[in-house]
């Protein structure tokens, strides 16, 4: 257990170090910063002989990296690394943050995704018919998950479609898309289109903006590699945007009420972001957002 734990610290300390090399926080003073540091772990992991090859990656290059590109470079090519030490430990049920590097894209996408569903909710406004869709999407997502674990090739296609926007760790666990398509059937199940919007509103735009801005400001850190700054982004930003979809949307609902729900709704999104470890946050932040809106209708009679 004591070398389980030591492999856990090792995996901590090279996740923290990793995620300094960030395209959105990098600075080049940063290198000199970061060398030290990964001398050490090189160190840590030349003591113990199953981590022979990282050590060996570790004190080839480093001491050769200069340039934002080649730290960028040398990132993408240790991630195979951290993953398979992060699946060992997995295996032994110890968890470990996963790589979440800044990704433009994703953050386009998670908004882009956002936008469309809930047009489509509330142009459609039609409960079983979104419930419908739901089913087939989530239905098609847990099919190619099925088609990914027998079957390496389709994995290697499924990656390659959805490398822009995809994490490193995604390869070998379930994708974020599937738990998203998962946690909208729950949403759509209970027949609310309030509590859907909610779900979708408070991911598609509480997630990634936390995202940016943690990684570009984040220095207090919290819990799972989160930051202050990128959780209190969340909860500000999420509320606003939801705020703004029920008085879009749902106007009969009042400043007041709008606002309230908004509030409660962000709190709960930003504290699943917050404590998401094993679960999936695509998964946890819309289904707790939408049973903070749920609880507060409950509490205050407020049909939903």
């Amino acid at each position: 257990m004591t070398d389980l734990l030591e492999d856990r610290d090792l995996a901590i300390q090279l996740h923290k170090v990793l995620s300094e090399i960030d395209p959105a926080r990098w600075r080049d003073e940063m290198a000199a910063v970061l060398k030290p540091k990964l001398a050490e772990l090189q160190r840590r992991f030349e003591q113990r002989a199953h981590h022979a090859a990282l050590s060996d990656t570790l004190k080839a290059e480093v001491p050769g990296l200069d340039t934002k590109h080649q730290w960028l470079a040398f990132k993408k090519r240790l991630q195979p690394a951290y993953l398979e030490l992060a699946k060992r430990l997995k295996a032994q049920s110890i968890h470990v943050p996963s790589l979440r590097p800044t990704n433009y894209a994703r953050n386009v996408f998670h908004v882009g995704t956002a936008v469309g569903v809930v047009a489509l909710l509330e142009v459609l406004d039609n409960p079983p018919l979104a419930l419908g869709i739901a089913a087939f999407f989530a239905a098609w997502a847990w099919s190619t998950e099925l088609a990914r674990r027998l079957s390496p090739r389709v994995n290697a296609m499924v990656m390659k479609v959805f490398n822009p926007v995809a994490h490193p760790h995604e390869v070998q666990r379930v994708n974020s898309a599937t738990w998203y398509t998962t946690a909208l059937l729950l949403l759509a199940s209970t027949q609310s289109t309030l509590l859907c919007v909610t779900g979708v509103v408070v991911l598609g735009i509480g997630d990634p903006i936390a995202a940016l801005v943690g990684r570009r400001f984040g220095r207090i850190k919290l819990l799972h590699g989160r930051s202050l700054e990128g959780t209190l982004a969340f909860a500000v930003s999420a509320t606003a945007a939801t705020f703004l979809a029920f008085m879009l949307f749902h106007p009969a609902l009042g400043v007041p009420m709008a606002l309230g729900l908004a509030v409660a709704a962000s709190v709960a999104g930003a504290l699943a972001e917050l404590f998401s470890l094993r679960v999936d946050d695509n998964f946890s932040i819309p289904l707790s957002a939408a049973a903070g809106v749920a609880v507060m209708t409950t509490l205050l009679h407020v049909a939903v």
